[in-house]
């Protein structure tokens, strides 16, 4: 690895490189992610301030959308300059970073907040296909594939109400290890749906049965 004062003269590339190394190289990662920041906070912050004007919201929001932003590249560095639309780099980063921009805001726009609690924490309902494809995937390739797979199960459940398809993603996104969701889960659905959890068993049921109708006509 590079020392720290090399690092912040290295290709922005490889500062996102050195940050996807961060369990073997602690200090030199943070490093890197504090010369990325100190170069595209800005453009961060004034993209993030236009997309959140044209939603109706706040610089204040702005500022959040900006630290979840820098937030989420720190977990997952994952450019690839090879499937940019431009060969120069740093308009390719700018235009990776815009994604995660635009992410950050329709999170806030449908949880109320960017921010991403940790793993033992992290049990919010799934309120859009959007919010369960960012929590159910980790990197750009999987997305689009996972969008493309759902967008048939997606047009199924919009013959459905929203509970419907906030039990059914919630439910698809915590059973996957299991039969039964958390109980903390659970009890969120309970509470923010206003339902009992007979009649939340009943919503799933009802979705689940409709997405395989669906399915059958659409496969004759």
């Amino acid at each position: 690895m590079e020392t720290l004062n090399q690092i912040k003269t290295t290709s922005s590339i490889d500062l996102l490189a050195y940050m996807g190394w961060k369990d073997e190289y602690a200090e030199e990662a943070k490093e890197a992610f504090l010369e990325f920041g100190y170069r595209f906070e800005e453009f961060i912050l004034k993209t993030a301030e236009v997309c959140c004007f044209r939603w109706n919201y706040n610089e204040v929001v702005a500022l959040d959308i900006t630290k979840c932003t820098l937030a989420r590249v720190w977990k997952y560095p994952t450019y690839n300059q090879t499937k940019s639309n431009t060969k120069d780099v740093n308009k390719g980063i700018k235009l990776w970073l815009g994604k995660i921009i635009m992410t950050q805001l329709a999170n806030h726009h449908n949880k109320g907040t960017c921010y991403e609690p940790n793993k033992e924490t992290d049990l919010s309902l799934i309120y859009t296909f959007d919010n369960f494809i960012e929590k159910a995937s980790d990197s750009e390739d999987s997305r689009k594939i996972m969008k493309t797979k759902l967008a048939i199960v997606e047009e199924a459940l919009s013959q459905l109400s929203e509970k419907h398809r906030i039990i059914y993603l919630t439910y698809k996104l915590y059973t996957h290890q299991g039969n039964n969701i958390p109980r903390c889960v659970n009890k969120k659905l309970q509470e923010e749906l206003a339902l009992v959890s007979g009649s939340i068993r009943k919503y799933k049921e009802q979705a689940n049965k409709q997405v395989i109708t669906y399915l059958n006509k659409i496969n004759g």
